[in-house]
């Protein structure tokens, strides 16, 4: 490999490593397989056929145990962030056979430039190919079943059809893999625009029904249409039409845009952003369906699959290692999925059905539309999605401009004990019908401020004692 492809500031970044290690140090992995690829890599794995921490030993560096166990260290530098290991076998060769794709299974020396390619990774990265170095590597580690598919998306890859069998084969193991590393490959997966590619290429090869089995439950339900789609494909193509949708916010809604942009960027939990979620929600909106399907009136139905779906998604969440914050946004997009389309069959939508919907769902209201306009994309086309557009406008229009805006429409202007206190009432269900009945009033511009609401409860004569 030519020096020039090292970038100028990475190698004065490892020079020290490499003066002091010499002929025992070697670029290996993903930042290999970049540079090769004429990508800037600004994470460097650094093999040291040696003890990484004697290597690290009186260097400037800043470092600290990444794993201590198989002797990991990390150095933040500038820029670069460094992992400096141990060899996983007695050899260089047998290190570079123990990882998973031929083209993440080269080394370089920055000594003499010397690239070693024992299994040929560099001619299948001219080909644009993934293919795995050994028979064994699913079995040992199954999650690179996942990261196959990744790169695949990541690099515009094709992999290589004794890989695809090998993945068919083993993909019953990624059940015995430990689900937090499921979710952290996954949200790398989910940060690509078209993620839904990946999904697809995964329910060709039995990856899908061993890691979210409920979307294959739906394979030949056809929702109650003798025409289109099956509900599987109607899941996958859901996020699809999410992802052909999210690259042109701006136009759609060109006074909100950025907001809504700006709320799908927000992280959520861990790595997982609202955005992120969303696209979850997209590939499980329907899920509560095959429990719920049922004939009625010659008519196949599926009355309560939102709820039933929302109940589903957040064991699937758990399940794919999502945390508690996490999972119950998921339940919420799926739960309320239908609302926006119930709207939609109104002649008009009134002020109090907007406050309802946003004091109910708040920012998450936001992905529960976008939600909405997916499914009508992938069940309707465009004559759907376009449909529904202008109510989805409304509705994010009214959420920004006069939800946000005005504090009377968001909460009551007096809290539940200071109606108890007035009316003279314990807790219970009346205090909470109180509050309701300010809060229309609010909506409806009858009340403007704390002294008016203070009247509004003490004429409500239904309430007093």
């Amino acid at each position: 490999m030519e020096v020039s492809r090292v970038p100028y500031n990475a190698i004065q970044a490892i020079r020290p490593l490499v003066n002091k290690g010499k002929g025992k140090v070697y670029l290996v992995g993903g930042c290999v397989r970049d540079l090769l690829l004429g990508k800037s890599s600004h994470d460097i794995d650094i093999l040291y056929m040696g003890d990484p921490r004697k290597l690290l030993e009186g260097l400037s560096y800043p470092y600290f145990p990444l794993d201590l166990k198989r002797r990991i260290f990390r150095v933040h530098l500038g820029e670069y962030q460094l992992d400096i290991s141990a060899p996983r076998a007695s050899t260089l060769k047998g290190d570079l056979e123990d990882r998973d794709f031929t083209i993440n299974a080269m080394a370089y020396q920055p000594l003499s430039g010397k690239l070693i390619d024992p299994w040929e990774g560099r001619k299948d990265l001219t080909k644009r190919r993934i293919r795995l170095v050994a028979l064994w590597a699913l079995k040992k580690d199954p999650l690179r079943i996942l990261r196959a598919f990744r790169l695949s998306l990541q690099l515009s890859f094709h992999i290589t059809p004794d890989t695809l069998e090998l993945i068919s084969r083993y993909a019953p193991l990624l059940q015995q893999t430990p689900k937090e590393r499921i979710r952290d490959e996954l949200s790398i997966m989910l940060g690509h625009p078209q993620t839904h590619k990946a999904l697809i290429a995964m329910a060709s090869e039995r990856v899908i029904e061993n890691l979210i089995p409920e979307i294959e439950a739906g394979k030949g339900i056809l929702q109650g249409k003798w025409w289109g789609t099956d509900l599987k494909h109607h899941l996958l193509g859901t996020m699809g039409a999410l992802e052909r949708i999210l690259p042109f916010l701006d136009a759609f809604f060109p006074e909100d845009g950025q907001f809504i942009k700006e709320i799908l960027q927000e992280e959520w939990e861990g790595s997982y952003s609202l955005e992120k979620i969303l696209k979850v929600s997209a590939l499980l909106h329907d899920i509560g369906k095959p429990k719920t399907m049922e004939w009625r009136d010659q008519d196949l139905t599926f009355w309560g699959h939102d709820r039933e779906g929302g109940k589903t998604a957040h064991l699937i969440g758990r399940r794919l290692g999502l945390g508690t914050k996490a999972s119950d946004l998921l339940s919420t997009l799926v739960t309320h999925h239908m609302w926006i389309h119930l709207l939609a069959r109104q002649t008009a939508i009134t002020p109090r059905a907007q406050n309802r919907f946003f004091r109910r769902l708040g920012r998450k209201g936001v992905g529960v539309i976008l939600l909405s306009l997916a499914d009508s994309l992938a069940s309707s086309g465009e004559l759907g999605f376009f449909h529904l557009l202008p109510i989805a406008q409304e509705m994010l229009g009214f959420y920004f401009h006069s939800f946000l805006t005005d504090k009377r429409l968001q909460k009551p202007l007096i809290n539940g004990h200071a109606i108890m206190q007035i009316l003279g009432l314990p807790p219970g269900p009346d205090v909470g019908r109180s509050l309701a009945a300010l809060l229309e009033a609010q909506e409806e511009g009858m009340v403007t401020n704390e002294e008016e609401a203070v009247m509004f409860i003490k004429n409500l004569s239904s309430f007093k004692t």
